[in-house]
Order: structure tokens, then C-alpha cells, then sequence
């Protein structure tokens, strides 16, 4: 049994009904759809690669402890694949992303579904796989995508799979495995620091924290944080990977800070102009997720921390945004590289669940630190095929939490990245001026960068 991190018991702790916290790979496939039946020997043949689909989540008696994976005995891969026909509408593909998301997903059973979406316009069917944050983040889901699809238009071998599920587990011996494991943690934990052996965080002698102290007017977090509900927006646009590098190789900075300042365009735009937000002269707290280097070996979950950029909005010079913007990212870069992942994101195997799960349920009702998230997650930059159909596009749907009402996520794939936006059901009516806006903000950094050439 491999017990939960701190994070990823978080995601599950802050289950409420409606923040809850799954993420969707959106694959647009060109030709015509399989059926069910073939989408699930599809899974079947590679299922043995992602142990965790075969697991679901035990809490232990009296909270006692962070819960942990067990195997599902009673598994069956037909509850977890499922087919809803694309419906008319102006925007199919977020028409029923939308709705996919929209429902929490069953905490009971290994924490994972695969809606076949038949149907799309030019002969294109879509698949969305959802799994829980609990099991995945950005970079572990995109590589479970590409563990089921194949660079090779025939397919790959079915793997070998002689998987038998362990036996449930009583409830006291559930316990008595935590008093030893908390034991062993805290005489480790005790040698650890009598031997020296703790990473403490540490900041470089070099390190110039004045980006981060140029702090501007934030803008009045009514129009983007809230409560949220548990319907979804969702929507999806795409800008050439090559764009993306004339615009750094013009104005500098990493193409991180070149969807940053996009975003930061289209925000102040929409904001503006849909919802009659004040945006001149205002900056955006946005929280972007970053891969942690560890020491340690992860089963699995989440090894991410965040870093928090002020992004300026309004009418400014393209060049000044992605300035102020990559003075922060390289500030944090160079405050990341030296520190270990559990100093920037502690984590003990020793918290109480209970603090954890009233810590998730306060921060819902906190004041408002952060407007928004943004993640930028690379993808494969090769033609991938399931049962014979090339995947023609590769996007995600991330997760909403209270009081984070709008999120974006950035997936590349062969050549092409993809604008991914999702709010809740009350935030805006479409996202759709939202995914034009960030199109025209991009347009701004290419024309600035054609200039300066």
C-alpha cells in the first residue's frame, strides 16, 4: 500500500461538491470514431502500465492517518468508460468537455473515467481522459497519455499483465501498519536531524529579491474570485509552437514568460470589456505551477510547487509586460534551484488528516492571495495514433477551487500549442472573448517582436 502525499491527500480532502479537483487530457482525434468496445481493449492492452488505474483511495479509520492506495478488487473497466455523442452546438468540443467536467467524478472507485466523444465536425471524434489530482499532475498526465497512445500508426503490443489484486485489508491492520510507519517516519525523522542529514532552505548569496517587491495595484479580486459552482466553461484555441519561439528569440525570456504575458493581454482585455473591470495601471496575482526537484524517490501524485507572478494588465508596450514578467520567473528560477523540493513544498507523513482536511476547507474562505492559475505543460512534438487515428490535437482541463473561479493551461503537441481556458458556470457567460483576447495578445508580442528584429 502506498500511503498519500500531503498534497495529494489535499486535492482529496478539498472535495466539497463543487471545487472538485480533476484534471482532463482533451484528445481531438481526424478519422472515423472506435467504438466503446475497442476503446476499452485499447486501455486493457496498456493498463498494466498505469498501476494506478486499478487502485482506488482507503481512508483510515478515525483519520488517524493520510489515506492510502489500495487495489480496487472489485474492478471493472466497463464503469469507467463511457460515450456521449457530440451535440450540436457553435463550440462542440467544449460543449462537452463542459459537461464532462461538470460532475464530480466517484471518490469510490480508482479515481478515473474516458468519455468517447463521437461525432465532432470534419470527421474528428474526441476523447477526454479525467483523473482525480490526487493520482496525476500536468506532467504525469500528459505522460499516461502517451503510455496509451503510440508513435506508430499500427499500434503497439499489448502488454503483458498478470495483475491479481491483493486482498482488502481489515481496518486494524490498516492501523497497525500506520503506528509502525509513523514510528519508523519519526526515528528517521529524529537521526535525520542529529546526523545532519536535514535540507534546510536555503537563499543564494546572488539572489535579488526586487522583483518581487515591485508590487502594483491588484486588481479587485470581485471579478475574478468568488465562490464557485460546480458547473464548467471550458473552451480551447491554439497558436503555432513557432510563434511562440520568434517571440522569445525577439524579446527574450522563455516561452513560460511569453504565454504569461499573452494571458496578461487577454485577462485585462476581457476583464475590460465583458465585466467593466478597472484594469489600467492593475496587476493579476497569478499562480503558475513549477516541477520540484527531489531527492527522494514519488510513487506516483504530485511533486509541484507554485510561484506567483504579478502580471500587468491594461494598455502597456508588449516588450514591458514580458520584462516585468521574466524578472519575476528568473528570480523564482534562481531561488528554486537552490532548495530542495520539501523546503520550498514541506510535506510530513506524520500530519494529522485532520488538520489537513480543516486547512483545505479554511482556505476556500481565506482572504484572496491569487486571482488565477496559469500552467504551461510541454507535450510530445510527434504524430500520435490511437488504433490507427492520428490524434490531430492535445488539450487539458485543470481543476477550479474556491475562490479561483477562471484557470489556463498551455499543452503543446506536435508543433502546435494549445490554449486551454475553464471557468465556473457564473464566472462569464462563454470563455470564448477570453481564448480571442489571449489570441490577440500574442498577436501583440509577434508584431513587437517582428519590430524589434
Amino acid at each position: 500500500m502506498d500511503r498519500l502525499t500531503v498534497m495529494d491527500a489535499s486535492f482529496v480532502y478539498s472535495e466539497d461538491g463543487l471545487s472538485h479537483n480533476d484534471v482532463s487530457m482533451v484528445l481531438i482525434f481526424d478519422g472515423p470514431a472506435p467504438t466503446r468496445v475497442e476503446i476499452m481493449q485499447a486501455i486493457a492492452d496498456r493498463i498494466a502500465l498505469v498501476p494506478r488505474f486499478r487502485q482506488k483511495i482507503r481512508h483510515l479509520p478515525f483519520a488517524v492517518g493520510l489515506p492510502v492506495w489500495v487495489d480496487d478488487v472489485s474492478f471493472d473497466i466497463d464503469r469507467h468508460v463511457k460515450v456521449r455523442p457530440a451535440q450540436a452546438a457553435e463550440d462542440p468540443v467544449g460543449q462537452a468537455v463542459s459537461r464532462i467536467m461538470s460532475v464530480p467524478m466517484d471518490m469510490t472507485i480508482p479515481l478515473w473515467q474516458v468519455h468517447l466523444v463521437p461525432g465532432l465536425p470534419d470527421d474528428r471524434w474526441l476523447l477526454v481522459v479525467r483523473m482525480h489530482h490526487a493520482m496525476v499532475d500536468g506532467v504525469n498526465s500528459t505522460e499516461i497519455v502517451r503510455l496509451l497512445l503510440s508513435p506508430d500508426p499500427e499500434g503497439e503490443p499489448p502488454v503483458l499483465d498478470n495483475w491479481v489484486p491483493k486482498p482488502d485489508v481489515p481496518d486494524h491492520v490498516l492501523l497497525q501498519r500506520h503506528a509502525q510507519d509513523a514510528w519508523s517516519d519519526s526515528v528517521k525523522a529524529w537521526n535525520d536531524l542529529v546526523q545532519g542529514n536535514v535540507q534546510w532552505p536555503t537563499v543564494p548569496e546572488t539572489f535579488d529579491p526586487s522583483p518581487f517587491m515591485q508590487s502594483g495595484i491588484p486588481v479587485n479580486p470581485v471579478v475574478m474570485n468568488g465562490p464557485i459552482g460546480t458547473g464548467r466553461h471550458y473552451g480551447m484555441g491554439s497558436v503555432p509552437l513557432s510563434t511562440l519561439k520568434e517571440i522569445r528569440a525577439g524579446l527574450g525570456g522563455t516561452i513560460n514568460d511569453v504565454v504569461l504575458a499573452a494571458c496578461g493581454y487577454g485577462y485585462g482585455k476581457a476583464l475590460h470589456e465583458n465585466v467593466d473591470a478597472e484594469v489600467q495601471g492593475r496587476t493579476m496575482r497569478t499562480m503558475v505551477p513549477v516541477s520540484l526537484n527531489s531527492n527522494r524517490d514519488v510513487v506516483g501524485g504530485n511533486e509541484i510547487g507554485a510561484m506567483v507572478v504579478e502580471i500587468p494588465l491594461g494598455d502597456m508596450p508588449a516588450v514591458d509586460r514580458l520584462a516585468r514578467i521574466h524578472e519575476q520567473t528568473g528570480a523564482f528560477k534562481s531561488l528554486k534551484d537552490a532548495m530542495p523540493a520539501d523546503a520550498i513544498n514541506p510535506g510530513s507523513s506524520l500530519m494529522s488528516p485532520m488538520i489537513l482536511m480543516l486547512g483545505t476547507r479554511m482556505a476556500a474562505s481565506a482572504p484572496t492571495f491569487v486571482n488565477t492559475v496559469i500552467t504551461n505543460v510541454p507535450g510530445p512534438q510527434t504524430p500520435l495514433y490511437l488504433l490507427g487515428r492520428k490524434m490531430h490535437r492535445l488539450g487539458a482541463c485543470i481543476a477550479l477551487w474556491a475562490p479561483l473561479r477562471i484557470a489556463i493551461s498551455v499543452m503543446s503537441y506536435d508543433g502546435m500549442a494549445t490554449i486551454n481556458v475553464v471557468t465556473d458556470e457564473g464566472t462569464f457567460p462563454t470563455v470564448t472573448p477570453l481564448l480571442d483576447a489571449i489570441q490577440e495578445g500574442f498577436d501583440d508580442l509577434l508584431a513587437a517582436a517582428r519590430a524589434a528584429a
